[in-house]
């Protein structure tokens, strides 16, 4: 697990109340191309997002992550059981679950190590499925008064992780060893306020990091700035999903 990762630990809560879902297509075409119900390997689960809707189509999910804190904010589930452990070594059963699935967390793994724990854990044929968000689609007044700000802000701060998400996972890149599969084009179209929009932007990694150099202040003006822009309107906010999707073999 690359050290960039670490600061979702140390925001915890504030990662939990400000990520969003992901949309019920992906978990249903999830079900559609897993070869079986019986296990899934949510790997780096965070607070269990993605875990819980997968425990709607699986009989148990294995929920992962390397975060202590993370684990402590995830909501139970009768049929999702988490554990503390990095990707690359996830102490589950060989040969155990008929997918493997990662949400906005692959590009923070040492890849090499990770392909081998998939191909371990996972039963021959099993679905691969990582994805995640890319950088936030909304109307011009949203765009001109918030985001383009903010990211302008914080463009030095990501880290090589995140500009591996924003590209879509280049497959090269994060070295996908498997015979890949085609996805659906899946997005996310939340009905938020200014308010919840800022929530999720202080979930960025690159907005932690400008914070820990000192620029908290720069950061709150902007949202301030953005909330009387903003306010009672219809922000039209889009989060498309990049996906890289294959078979374990």
């Amino acid at each position: 697990m690359n050290q960039n990762a670490s600061s979702f630990g140390a925001h915890a809560a504030a990662y939990a109340a400000g990520r969003p879902s992901y949309p019920d297509t992906l978990f249903d075409w999830i079900v559609s191309e897993a070869p079986g119900r019986e296990a899934v390997w949510d790997c780096a689960t965070g607070n269990g997002q993605a875990a819980r809707s997968l425990a709607d189509r699986f009989e148990l999910i294995l929920a992962t992550d390397f975060s202590e804190a993370q684990i402590a904010q995830a909501a139970p589930h009768p049929k999702v059981r988490y554990s503390v452990a990095p990707a690359e070594a996830s102490g589950l059963e060989d040969a155990s679950v008929d997918a493997v699935t990662v949400a906005t967390a692959l590009h923070w793994f040492d890849f090499t190590r990770y392909w081998d724990e998939v191909r371990r854990v996972a039963k021959p044929g099993a679905l691969f499925c990582g994805w995640t968000y890319g950088l936030v689609e909304a109307n011009d007044t949203a765009r001109s008064s918030l985001l383009d700000p903010v990211e302008e802000l914080v463009k030095p701060y990501w880290a090589k992780g995140n500009w591996l998400a924003m590209e879509g996972y280049p497959r090269a890149e994060i070295q996908f060893p498997f015979e890949e599969l085609a996805t659906p084009a899946f997005e996310f179209a939340p009905d938020w306020d200014v308010e919840r929009l800022i929530a999720f932007l202080g979930t960025w990694s690159a907005v932690t990091r400008a914070r820990d150099d000192g620029l908290g202040d720069a950061l709150d003006r902007i949202f301030e700035r953005a909330r009387s822009a903003l306010a009672e309107q219809e922000l039209a906010i889009r989060l498309p999903l990049a996906e890289v999707a294959g078979r374990v073999g």
